[in-house]
């Protein structure tokens, strides 16, 4: 039994007993029944008040670069005999031609199913022998494939690591079957309310830019050629756009010796990448409704643009949005779920990009009470732009943020995501050193100031996907009301009540 449960155990069974009072919350007096009837009183000295958090020593990263421009990452943790290995191509969905959506992803998905000396099946029964992983996908900026082994293995699984990043195959079997699995997902997402809510934002908040599109479609899929994806490959998969990490039982002399042997012979044309356009602005509200008529409950979703992950004033913002919605105990969820009981959890959050990410606030609800779930969202959106955080309150934010930082990095997996995150966002190596130290220095001032520029009520996009015939009038209270179906198709509009 861990300790919270232990504590709470003990708790329900004194007062099961019939034991007296306590005042541990205040610091002073347990009163308690003796064996003769009479009370008797101890006095409990309450613990010292916690110090401030100190830095967590995050463990060193050793860079080293190959002659073709490869740059290896190292962090050595030898507390099991485990080694991961990432490679990180810097191009993703972005890179999409706009004919094409999703062929980065399908390109990604597709370097597992073969390469060109094993089949799909030759490669995953060589992995399944080794006890190890090996996977691939790409998200909007990267592409990557991963690894995971014992160490007494590594050396086999970096061969098959490598074979599956430089040389795929893309055979036309494996694709046919890829995209047949690949239509059936769509298929299944339309009729998934997450899913349309954040394909709809995505697409009113980022307009012509690249991170509009968050997935491939259904005709896209069936234009696509093994050609394509060869030539895409080809064209992004080159060392100079590339970076590979090491995390685990390995030391920075060993990584870089399996680096140069399996991708020391790998070359490629320098990648030219156009600049991101401009992300849209917006100085009224925007409404969308995704209509799914036999729905009984709404997903909302609230959002504008906010800035970069590489931008100083993230950290400030950060906890501006665990007072706001950063989790169970902040205004949001206490608010809509345990006040007035409108959803089972309300968020929000900020999304990490290397352009411009958005700030997104979200909760499920009844059709019924959509109305009023809405009201008490822009209630706390209006609330953390417009006022201070009360000292007291943004402590505790700033606490549940640095106190669930050292969970982060007790994993090797979760440590050679962070050391990514360093050098895709290009952030200063102590990044994480100082982490804690740093949100335990917002202020409130700094935390306004921060939602100020970042969090826009009333430039905000409001997306709910539910049946629009309940929820379209109260809506109307927002702006005016576009109602699209679940393929994004125009099917009504409705203007704002007067």
């Amino acid at each position: 039994m861990n300790r919270s449960m232990l504590t709470v155990f003990l708790a329900s069974t004194l007062v099961g007993c019939g034991g007296g009072s306590s005042e541990t919350a205040s610091g002073t007096t347990v009163t308690a029944s003796a064996a003769d009837g009479s009370a008797s009183e101890k006095t409990r000295e309450m613990p010292p008040a916690s110090a401030a958090p100190k830095d967590v020593h995050f463990p060193p990263v050793v860079r080293a670069t190959l002659p073709n421009g490869l740059e290896v990452n190292t962090v050595t943790i030898d507390t099991l005999p485990i080694v991961y290995a990432e490679l990180v191509v810097q191009s993703g969905r972005t890179t999409d031609p706009k004919a094409l959506p999703g062929l980065a992803q399908v390109t990604g998905d597709m370097l597992t199913e073969g390469t060109r000396t094993r089949t799909a099946a030759q490669l995953a029964d060589e992995i399944d022998f080794l006890g190890a992983r090996v996977t691939s996908g790409t998200s909007s900026e990267n592409s990557y494939v991963s690894a995971r082994s014992l160490k007494q293995n590594f050396a086999k699984v970096a061969d098959l690591m490598a074979d599956v990043a430089l040389a795929p195959a893309f055979r036309d079997d494996e694709l046919k079957k890829l995209k047949k699995r690949e239509t059936d997902r769509l298929t299944m997402m339309d009729n998934e309310p997450r899913y349309l809510a954040n394909r709809t934002i995505y697409k009113a908040l980022y307009g012509e830019h690249p991170y509009a599109v968050v997935d491939t479609t259904k005709d896209a899929l069936k234009k696509m050629k093994r050609t394509d994806l060869a030539a895409w490959h080809r064209s992004n998969f080159v060392p100079s756009n590339a970076r590979l990490f090491f995390v685990g039982a390995i030391t920075p002399e060993e990584a870089k010796a399996t680096a140069e042997r399996v991708f020391g012979k790998w070359k490629g044309a320098a990648v030219t990448k156009a600049p991101y356009p401009a992300t849209p602005t917006r100085d009224a509200r925007e409404i969308i409704v995704v209509d799914r008529p036999g729905s009984e409950q709404s997903v909302l979703y609230v959002g504008n643009l906010a800035l970069t992950r590489s931008n100083p004033e993230y950290i400030p913002l950060v906890v501006a949005n665990q007072v706001l919605g950063g989790g169970a105990a902040s205004r949001l969820f206490m608010d809509l779920r345990e006040k007035r009981s409108l959803s089972y959890g309300a968020y929000s959050g900020v999304r990490e990009n290397v352009d411009v990410a958005p700030f997104i606030a979200m909760a499920n609800v009844r059709n019924a009470v959509t109305k009023e779930a809405v009201a008490g969202m822009f209630e706390h959106l209006d609330r953390i732009v417009t006022e201070s955080v009360p000292d007291g309150e943004l402590t505790e934010a700033k606490r549940n943020i640095t106190d669930s930082f050292p969970l982060q990095i007790e994993t090797a997996s979760n440590v050679l995501d962070m050391v990514a995150d360093l050098r895709l966002f290009s952030l200063p190596d102590n990044y994480w050193d100082t982490y804690r130290s740093e949100i335990s220095k917002v202020t409130p001032a700094e935390a306004l100031a921060a939602a100020k520029k970042y969090i826009h009520p009333n430039a905000a996009v409001i997306v709910v996907v539910g049946k629009a015939a309940d929820v379209i009038e109260p809506l109307r209270a927002y702006g005016n009301v576009t109602v699209v179906d679940t393929r994004g198709n125009v099917t009504k509009t409705v203007d704002a009540a007067k």
